[in-house]
Parts: C-alpha cells; sequence; structure tokens
C-alpha cells in the first residue's frame, strides 16, 4: 500500500515565551540515541477518514508549538556536549506518515512504526507519527520519541497535550513547562550537593565510572535474544503476591512488606537465571561472574514523585528515571520455591526504598553533574544481569489519550523485536488490572523459559 509522508510544523497560535536556541542535554539524558514507542489501537471514528487526519495533523502543530523540545533535533554542540536544537535552522518539521491498509486488524506488528531504526540517526527528528487504518475501521496511531529527550513520562506528557488539543480542549498552561533546561537539582534544593571534594565519593549504585569512555556496549546487550509476551490477571497478580510475602511477625510487619510489583519483580528474575542457568548460556562481558554466586537487577522508576516538595511532576521534561538495582542470591533465583522468591522480593524492597529517597535521588543528580564524571562524557556505565521496566503505573489506555472518538482498546510499546536478552517491560491495563509481560532471555533459553513451572503457576503465554 502507498504510504502518504506529511511534515508537521509548529504553528505559531499561542505566542508563548520563545524557547531558548538549545538546551544541553544533563547526564541522565545521555543514553543511546534509541527510541521510546507507543502504538494505540482505537476503534472505528464516525467522522471520515480524512477529518481525522487533518484533525490529528493540526493538533500535532499546536503541540509541537506548546512542547519546542520535539520539535527540535538532537546535536552535538562547540563542546561536544549533546543539546536539543531548537534554532529555525535544526526545526527541520516532524514526519507524519498515513497508511491506508486493505486488510483488517489483527494485532499489533512492526510495520506500524513510524521508523524501525535500532540506533536514531544523526539529526533525526525527535518525534515521528503513523497513522494506519485497516479495511474494518480500526485506527493504530503509532509515535516514537528520542529516548534522550525524554523517558515515557515525558513523551506521554506531550501525546497527553496532544490528544486534549485535538479534543478541542482548553490548554492548562500551569501543566506546561516553563523551564526546559535540563537542571533537576532545582526540584531537590538543599539536597544536590556541589562537587569540592578532590577525591570524589563512591559512585552511586549501580553506577561506575569508567578510566576512558566505553566504546560501545556490554557483549551481553548484544547476543540474539528471544522474546515472549505473558499475561498475569488481577487474580494472579494478588496470588502473587500473597504466595510470595514474607511471614510478618508484628515486631517486623512494616519490615517486611512487600509490593505486587516486588513479587512480579522476583518471580521475572528467577524466570530469567533459571532458564540461563538450564541452558549453560554463557556469561559475557556485562554479567556477573559465575564466582560472585549473585545477579545483579537494575530498574528504571520514575524519580519526579520524590522531589520534595512534590512540584517536579509536569514542570519536568527530560529523562528522570532515577535507576536504582539489587544484588540477589543466585540460589534463591534459581530455586522454584516461594520461600527463595520471597527473599528475592524482600531484597527488592529494601533497596529500592533506600535508593529512591529523596536524598539518594539527589545525590545520583550530584554523581552525574561533578565534572570529574562527567568530563570527558561516556564515562558513567552501568550494567546488570536483568533489566527491568515497569509502566504499569502510567495509564496507557485512558481517556487522556482519546483523540476524540473514545480512547484506545489497545495500547503496546512497539511490535518489533529488538530488545537485549534479560529484559522485562510490565504494562497494566487499568479497567481490568489484568499486567502484560514483554519478557526476553538469549535464544538458547527461550524453551526453558517458557516451560518454566513457577512463571505458568501465575501467567498465561500469549501467542505471537
Amino acid at each position: 500500500m502507498v504510504i502518504e509522508t506529511y511534515t508537521i510544523h509548529p504553528t505559531g497560535k499561542y505566542n508563548r515565551p520563545p524557547p531558548p536556541s538549545t538546551i544541553t542535554l544533563h547526564g541522565l539524558d545521555l543514553s543511546p540515541p534509541i527510541q521510546i514507542h507507543n502504538h494505540r489501537f482505537y476503534h472505528r471514528p464516525t467522522s471520515a477518514t480524512s477529518d481525522v487526519i487533518d484533525k490529528l495533523k493540526s493538533s500535532l502543530a499546536e503541540a509541537l508549538e506548546l512542547y519546542p523540545p520535539v520539535a527540535g533535533t538532537v546535536q552535538a554542540n562547540e563542546a561536544r556536549e549533546l543539546c536539543i536544537a531548537m534554532d529555525a535552522e535544526n526545526t527541520l518539521g516532524t514526519p507524519f506518515l498515513v497508511e491506508m491498509k486493505d486488510t483488517p486488524y489483527t494485532g499489533d506488528s512492526e510495520d506500524l512504526s513510524p521508523r524501525t531504526d535500532v540506533m536514531l540517526p544523526p539529526s533525526s527528528s525527535i518525534f515521528a507519527v503513523k497513522v494506519t487504518q485497516f479495511s474494518c475501521g480500526t485506527i493504530a496511531v503509532a509515535a516514537s520519541i528520542n529516548h534522550q529527550v525524554a523517558d515515557l513520562r515525558g513523551f506521554l506528557d506531550f501525546l497527553e497535550l496532544w490528544a486534549q488539543l485535538a479534543r478541542g480542549e482548553t490548554v492548562d498552561f500551569t501543566k506546561i513547562p516553563d523551564d526546559w533546561s535540563r537542571t533537576p537539582g532545582r526540584f531537590f534544593s538543599g539536597l544536590v550537593r556541589e562537587s569540592t571534594l578532590p577525591t570524589p565519593p563512591p559512585p552511586p549504585p549501580p553506577f561506575v565510572v569508567l578510566p576512558t569512555p566505553a566504546t560501545g556496549p556490554p557483549a551481553f546487550l548484544m547476543a540474539s535474544s528471544g522474546i515472549s509476551r505473558w499475561k498475569f490477571t488481577k487474580s494472579s497478580m494478588e496470588r502473587l503476591k500473597s504466595d510470595f510475602s514474607p511471614s510478618v511477625s508484628k515486631e517486623h510487619k512494616s519490615d517486611l512488606w512487600i509490593s505486587s510489583g516486588d513479587a512480579l519483580a522476583a518471580l521475572l528474575c528467577g524466570v530469567i537465571t533459571r532458564a540461563r542457568e538450564n541452558a549453560a548460556v554463557a556469561r559475557l562481558e556485562g554479567r556477573s561472574s559465575l564466582e560472585s554466586q549473585t545477579e545483579r537487577i537494575a530498574m528504571a522508576a520514575d524519580g519526579r514523585g520524590r522531589a520534595p516538595q512534590g512540584n517536579m511532576s509536569g514542570r519536568y521534561f527530560g529523562n528522570f528515571n532515577a535507576l536504582w538495582s539489587a544484588t540477589v542470591s543466585r540460589s534463591d533465583l534459581t530455586s522454584l520455591t516461594c520461600e527463595s522468591a520471597s527473599r528475592v522480593a524482600l531484597a527488592i524492597r529494601n533497596d529500592l526504598n533506600i535508593q529512591l529517597s529523596p536524598e539518594a535521588i539527589a545525590d545520583k543528580i550530584s554523581f552525574f553533574e561533578a565534572p570529574q564524571n562527567a568530563t570527558p562524557a561516556g564515562r558513567i556505565a552501568w550494567t546488570a544481569d536483568v533489566i527491568l521496566t515497569n509502566w504499569c503505573q502510567f495509564d496507557l489506555q485512558g481517556p487522556k489519550l482519546d483523540f476524540g472518538w473514545g480512547k484506545p482498546f489497545c495500547s503496546t510499546p512497539g511490535g518489533g523485536s529488538i530488545f537485549p536478552p534479560g529484559y522485562c517491560l510490565m504494562t497494566q491495563e487499568k479497567d481490568s488490572g489484568d499486567v502484560s509481560v514483554l519478557m526476553t532471555v538469549e535464544q538458547e533459553g527461550v524453551d526453558g523459559l517458557k516451560a518454566d513451572s513457577l512463571l505458568n503457576k501465575y501467567a498465561t503465554l500469549v501467542p505471537v
């Protein structure tokens, strides 16, 4: 089918104060130029398709005016620092693709994405959209954003504003940032410390400072991975938490509480570890050593809600994932008992509480901003055996993503299969409470992962 391509430019409707010509990225932004994908699926609108497309394009142009960083490009400045360039020369327009399919909707697929690059080429647009209408009337609105510019929370803030404009609602400008600078420390006043010591404090976990800039990702992240998708019903999540909760005594009740997310993380980390051990997956660079008898778990967590004054949400656009990690017993992870999984869940909860305190997050900001760590760039690194991303707190199918003809009936992080091994992405459907999990492992461990008895006790494999 023919794909029509448009280029969307910001409007000048709102007469907002002009943004700076460039925004220097923060250390927390400096991931590789990968993408965050979001695919949303909507039932057939009552309006003509041409009217729907026109409304999506015009409202996107308004949203780009109100979020100027999304309209720019990522460039290196004269000091070789990565920045968002928003001058006329670098505001090249946002790709907007439209495809009309002669086949009905059967599910998500990679060809619905506006772009499928593993790494975005230099000077790529920060944001891109593809709208697809199927013969049955279902419409897919797929968007991707450069992860160096925003995390999922920032991405959703922009998508929700775009949907609000498409619905024709009045914009609440107090919910749009008025300061686009990458200075997260301003929300942790009094806690962020300037580095004045000749010998800096040790890096917060899971980070290390390399003597020279890294030349590429760890070897294990480049290994071929197999992907599977799993569904946990609301009742199975409740049962999982109950089964994995530690035995509670009156003296230690508050110390032994775990969340459903802790229980799920413990289960998934055990599943991947067992699949690797049973398949004798090689421990490539970046993995824990065999002699350590432990495995490292890392998870990104939105740190905005940890700001002491509670004033960061909706006011900071950028990456503010406060990465935390836990080092847990390999024997507990390889065990199929709930008692062992309970110990893993409790270790996760304890490390999360410590590493996501406002003081600990402020220390991470200080660490990334310290000149001896930031210069030369590329020396801050981290590795983990299992990497978790939990999006369950975000409503990816809610009314805030209604473009004017109803909220999406399905939302996914994309239909591609380009994920490193040992990775899990968790999302939740708010109406039902069901949790969906995308999970990867090295190819030789796929069959063992799918057959894991503890996983199959709580989850159902989703056919791909």
